[in-house]
């Protein structure tokens, strides 16, 4: 069998200090999920597209870093990249459209909801402390200094040499992912205003340029930049520099286009609301009006 398919096809890895943050992620929400789906009122909030989202998400972060992928992704650049925008990309926002912070709270026992509840109530000291980060532009800036600062030629290789920094570049790659999603979704908790559909649609088409020059650029080098690929046993017959283009095009093409995509989504939810918000002025005109058309002499 050619390796590559033998890799693929290889068991995962049993790494606990993996599979124990999602076991705990995972039972948290289903239980929250659950109990708000029975109580009346409150299925909207525990609706079935949610939890198959943030399960999604969940197995995302898994396949990125449990299957085959994160064995390949050290012996092939183009299947880090796809680790990465498996983190990035799919994972991260699926995690948000699951609502995942009220419905995990929900699992909690009555105190100690109440007690987290508290810690970010208005004028709270861990509310105030976390406000600042949590700014759409600090977001922003934050996540685009993780992704670009990781293809740094110097961290990316120690990144492959060494276990504990591969393992730190994951952890934040996927939190800072999480931050640069939290106002595109704009799932609880809220710390800001929410941003309205035009800023959002800015906010991630701001981050196409930026990945695509880094994309481009590691594309259409002329050498090697990654120089670890040098060091391993090619697979399915890609030179390294082969491989640096591949990988480095998918990086461009597939993140650009994941952020062209939110932005035409949002783009589709601002027109909806437009159009409901019409057609609900059209059904209930405004009773000032209305007041002054019935008093006025006939």
């Amino acid at each position: 069998m050619h390796p590559l398919w033998k890799a693929l096809f290889s068991p995962w890895e049993l790494r606990w200090e993996v599979i124990v943050p999602l076991a705990v992620m995972g039972i948290l929400y289903g239980a929250g999920w659950l109990r708000l789906h029975r109580g009346l009122g409150r299925r909207k909030l525990a609706s079935r597209w949610r939890l198959l989202a943030y399960y999604v998400g969940l197995f995302s972060i898994a396949l990125a870093l449990l299957s085959p992928v994160d064995w390949l992704g050290t012996q092939l650049l183009l299947m880090h990249m796809v680790q990465h925008k498996l983190l990035v990309m799919i994972a991260a926002p699926l995690v948000w459209l699951g609502n995942p912070f009220p419905v995990a709270m929900w699992a909690l026992p009555l105190q100690a909801r109440r007690a987290a509840a508290t810690l970010l109530n208005q004028g709270s000291v861990v509310r105030r402390s976390l406000a600042p980060v949590a700014a759409p532009v600090i977001c922003w800036l934050i996540f685009v200094f993780i992704y670009v600062g990781w293809h740094d030629q110097m961290m990316y290789n120690l990144a492959l040499r060494l276990e504990w920094v591969h393992n730190l570049e994951h952890l934040t790659f996927f939190l800072g992912a999480m931050l640069f999603w939290w106002p595109v979704i704009n799932s609880p908790p809220r710390l800001h205003r929410s941003l309205p559909y035009v800023a959002r649609i800015v906010y991630v088409l701001a981050f196409v340029p930026v990945n695509a020059i880094t994309g481009f650029a590691i594309a259409n080098a002329a050498d090697v930049i990654y120089t670890h690929y040098l060091t391993v046993p090619r697979l399915f017959g890609l030179s390294p520099l082969e491989d640096q283009a591949w990988g480095g095009a998918l990086m461009w093409v597939w993140a650009s286009q994941m952020m062209i995509m939110t932005a035409v989504i949002m783009l589709g939810a601002m027109l909806r609301d437009h159009k409901t918000r019409a057609a609900s002025r059209s059904i209930h005109p405004n009773p000032h009006l209305v007041g002054r058309q019935q008093s006025a002499p006939r």
